[in-house]
This record gives C-alpha cells, structure tokens and sequence, in this order.
C-alpha cells in the first residue's frame, strides 16, 4: 500500500513538471526585426539624439518619435526623441533593431535570447532556420548554471557572436557585443547615445551594464536584475519546495502506515474473537 501511494506521488509530480515545461514559451517563436546600417560602434558614440514631434521627422533606422521620461537626479524631465537602438561589434557596422529595444526575454528566471530577422526579409520572404539571427549570447557561467538560454541555433551564423555551442548562442570574448541606445548622460544631464556592454558581457559595476541591466557579481558578467536579483530567491525557494515535498511524503506515508497498521490489528482483535468463539463453542459441544 506504501508504494503504491509513494509511486502516485511521483507519478502527479511527473505530470505537473511536464505541464509546466509545456506552458512555458521556450517552445513558441518570438521574432524581431533588424536592418543593417553604415554605423561603426564609434559613429554610434558620435551621434547626436534627434528631437522630433512625430514619426516622419525621424530616419528609417528609428523606430518612430517617442517620449522619453529620463531622470536627471532630482525630477522626471521629458523628451520627445527619435527611438534609435543599435547593437554592435567593434570593427563592424552595427545592426538597427527596428521593431524591438530588447533582444532578449526573461523566462521563469532565465534570460532566453530571441531570433531576430532582417527586416526586408520578413516583408518579402517565408522566413526560413538560415535568415535567423540571435542577438543576445550566454556567459559559459550563466549558462552552466541554468540562468542563460536562447533559441536553438543550428549554424555559427544563427548567433550575433559567431558562436553557437550546444545548440545556444555563447559570448565570443575577443568581439564582444555592445547595445547602443538613448540613456542619460549624467555630468552633462542631457540624453545621449550611449553604447555599453550587452548582457553576458564581462562588467566590472553596473555601470558598464546596458540600461536597466546590472552588473551580475558573481559572473562578473551583465545580466538582467530579474535574474541578478533573484537567484538567490530562486534557490532559496526551490530548497523550501523540496523540503516541504519530503515533508509531505513522510507525512503521507506515516499516515498510511498508521492506517495499515490500524487495520491490522483491527483484523488481528477481530481473528481473536472469532477463535474464542469457536473455542468457547468447542467446549460447549464438549460439555454437551
């Protein structure tokens, strides 16, 4: 009765795993768009934000007019500029990403780099496994510790950095990544174009770090907070979890074991009762 009880238990913990690995979005297809550009990571330093009132006053390689809410240390100031994001190598032209500011997407812990296609591509063809690009790469430490992961990449040219191992886009350390885009810059307090280490880059602070994006400590690498921030909650967690699950299972199992046992010498006072009374009509029969 114990195993059978015990082999149930796996089985629905079985069952839940495998809904929950199914209502994940890693199996689906998130895809971006880019366009080549003529701009060197250096112009990119170089270029000047460009206001503007609506979308046409903005060039093809922007995304539109938008408005920015940059704080300058004291008050919420806003701008309304050309959205530019660029990501670059340092001796080749940068890519514009023309319809997506994120080249990545957090999942149940993980950053999961998306595919991105270029944008004449996905208006005049059937995208096919080649014309796929994965702009964010993996830090061999993230990725060994479940905490990096992209689309499958099935050739080197799948992957912005020329590395596709395991199937999964890796950092190439002798061409890192940079993301270009609007930030503010802060002895000048006025937005710029700044260009910093892309995610799975090596960081020293934050501040080497794209955007909103810190400086992950124990990599030294530039990882998202969500997964910076909260490792230590998810291992936390997942240690609770596996010791509330034992609890549970030692509590089911003590509770079967007491109703087995129980039952047992219910059937034992019972099988006493009924050899006494047969005992009890032997001697009578005898004294008969």
């Amino acid at each position: 009765m114990e195993k059978i009880i015990i082999v149930l238990i796996y089985f629905t913990l079985f069952i839940t795993l495998i809904d929950v690995v199914k209502s994940t979005p890693l199996g689906g297809e998130y895809v971006g768009s880019y366009q080549y550009t003529n701009f060197t990571l250096n112009d990119i330093r170089e270029m000047k934000t460009i206001p503007c009132k609506e979308d046409s006053e903005c060039p093809d390689y922007s995304r539109g007019c938008e408005l920015f809410t940059l704080y300058n240390g004291q008050n919420d100031v806003e701008y309304k500029l050309c959205d530019m994001t660029f990501i670059c190598h340092k001796n080749e032209t940068c890519l514009s990403l023309y319809n997506a500011s994120v080249y990545y997407i957090n999942v149940r812990g993980i950053e999961y780099g998306i595919s991105f296609v270029n944008n004449n591509t996905l208006e005049h063809k059937e995208i096919e496994n080649k014309d796929k690009i994965i702009l964010h790469s993996c830090n061999d430490e993230m990725y060994k510790h479940n905490l990096c992961d992209t689309e499958t990449c099935l050739m080197t040219e799948n992957c912005y950095s020329g590395q596709c191992i395991h199937q999964t886009c890796m950092i190439n350390s002798e061409n890192p990544s940079y993301m270009c885009r609007i930030d503010w810059l802060k002895d000048e307090e006025k937005p710029a174009m700044l260009c910093k280490m892309a995610n799975g880059e090596p960081c020293s602070e934050d501040e080497d770090c794209d955007q909103i994006n810190v400086c992950d400590s124990r990599f030294d690498v530039c990882a998202s907070p969500l997964v910076a921030e909260g490792r230590g909650k998810r291992d936390y967690f997942f240690i609770i979890g596996v010791a509330i699950t034992i609890i549970i299972i030692l509590v089911i199992i003590a509770v079967v074991t007491l109703f087995v046992m129980s039952c047992i010498y219910v059937a034992i006072d019972e099988l006493k009762n009924i050899l006494f009374n047969i005992s009890d009509d032997y001697r009578q029969l005898e004294n008969n």
